[in-house]
């Protein structure tokens, strides 16, 4: 069985407990990372959320590149019920092709946001402004998002949609002496 991570699940160890046997690069075509989940806790608050990570689909030309575990299948229903636990109300376990480095085309479980917290921002500045406001318990929405382009670049991932919002966050403090 194979897991799909595009965010947190790619840097934090969590496979090593699930007796995971292969850990490569990846890509799930047909899908890209977005900050429209909003986070009411670690990040952010109810009445300011912190946009964090999700996918979306878009072209089958256009894809995310994340990481892909194989586990093995024995070990299925123990990897599900941790998936479920750790990603929440609102998260469905899709099954979808990725091709993962030196194994080829596999069915994999993704985490995807389809609950009720998803954020519409309408511009890049409402989507700017969510950002620079919102904190939680895990600190401020900022941090996150800076935090995320660090972690995709130390894998050697370049994302555009979290490159391109890394950069204006980082122009933003710049112009403003932040």
């Amino acid at each position: 069985m194979w897991v799909f991570g595009y965010g947190s699940l790619m840097i934090d160890g969590w496979e090593d407990g699930y007796g995971c046997t292969q850990r490569v690069v990846a890509e799930l075509r047909g899908y890209q990372r977005v900050f429209d989940k909003a986070s009411i806790v670690n990040w952010g608050t109810r009445a300011c959320p912190c946009p964090t990570l999700n996918l979306r689909p878009c072209s089958k030309l256009d894809g995310c590149v994340g990481t892909a575990f194989e586990f093995p299948d024995e070990r299925r229903v123990d990897v599900e019920a941790y998936l479920v636990k750790r990603e929440g109300k609102g998260f469905e376990l899709k099954s979808l092709e990725v091709t993962a480095t030196g194994a080829g085309v596999v069915q994999a479980l993704v985490p995807i946001y389809t609950g009720k917290n998803v954020l519409i921002a309408t511009s890049r500045d409402d989507l700017l402004k969510l950002i620079q406001q919102a904190s939680g318990k895990s600190g401020n929405c900022t941090t996150y998002v800076l935090n995320v382009y660090d972690e995709l670049a130390k894998a050697g991932i370049q994302d555009a949609a979290v490159t391109s919002l890394r950069n204006f966050l980082v122009k933003f403090a710049r112009e403003h002496g932040q």
